[in-house]
């Protein structure tokens, strides 16, 4: 089952809410990838902490743990991330499936700077503790009632998101069938030419539904089909590296290990180990 999101639509629906709210808000989809956001310029803390790889992992690793929740949990998620702002994960979903999360906040529910923990949150990023406490003291504070207030909206509006259209669900397209050919396929190569052919399209027109439903180029699609196939291997048995770049069409051992480090940051040995442990 494929999930095409209307990014203008989405677009313009987000930065309604951030208009009547002030409260940054955002799309991902069930895989926690980032559809789209409002305001689209970052707010100055958090561009800040996010200037350092450190800072930018672990930002995601937190918005990734508040929307695993949310979905483990079916309900809308209120946490502190790792900075010390408030973030809230809503989950979006169709026939009780996870289809994707709204997020918001990027707030603090206090008036005060915690400059303490702000200091050693700049020294374990290396940034400069005075700004990153600057920033802080710009940021708007929401109390828990307003954070709850808003919630219940964008709960309300995903019901809504299928019937306006804003999110399709495509089960007979012929995106969905190059989809799960692809996943059937893993193992072996698969190229532009061989997906025209079996599907009897242009170039031109595989390349267009690659951007219409999977958001990215053919190419890059496959390349993460195969990540995804490779991490849950990884994660749920005891296949060795190689076995595993085997099953997902790199047989070679070293370049596997290359390739999957260079598109998660992590050798698959250390992915195990932290998919084990829930920090994934």
């Amino acid at each position: 089952m494929l999930v095409n999101f209307n990014v203008e639509r989405l677009d313009k629906l987000l930065y309604d809410f951030y208009r009547l709210t002030g409260l940054t808000v955002s799309i991902w989809d069930a895989e926690f990838h980032q559809i789209s956001h409002q305001p689209k310029e970052m707010c100055g803390f958090c561009r800040l902490v996010r200037s350092t790889p450190e800072g930018e992992a672990r930002c995601l690793c937190s918005d990734k743990a508040v929307c695993r929740q949310c979905g483990a949990e079916g309900r809308a998620v209120t946490h502190l991330c790792h900075a010390g702002l408030v973030d809230t994960a809503i989950p979006i979903t169709f026939k009780e499936s996870i289809m994707g999360y709204m997020m918001f906040g990027q707030v603090t529910e206090e008036g005060s700077v915690p400059t303490e923990a702000l200091r050693e949150l700049a020294a374990a990023l290396s940034l400069d503790p005075d700004a990153l406490c600057r920033e802080y003291s710009t940021l708007a504070h929401y109390d828990s009632e307003r954070i709850a207030a808003a919630a219940a909206i964008l709960k309300a509006a995903t019901r809504y998101l299928w019937l306006s259209r804003y999110i399709e669900i495509g089960y007979h397209t012929v995106a969905s069938q190059i989809d799960e050919y692809i996943g059937a396929n893993i193992a072996s190569p698969i190229t532009v030419r061989e997906l025209c052919d079996r599907f009897l399209i242009s170039k031109n027109r595989l390349y267009a539904l690659s951007h219409e439903w999977f958001h990215m180029p053919i190419g890059d699609y496959i390349i993460a089909a195969r990540i995804r196939a490779a991490k849950h291997l990884l994660a749920t048995t005891a296949l060795s590296v190689g076995e595993v770049g085997a099953a997902v069409g790199i047989a070679d051992h070293n370049y596997f290990t290359k390739f999957f480090k260079d598109r998660t940051g992590m050798a698959p040995l250390r992915y195990r180990k932290a998919a084990r442990a829930g920090e994934v």
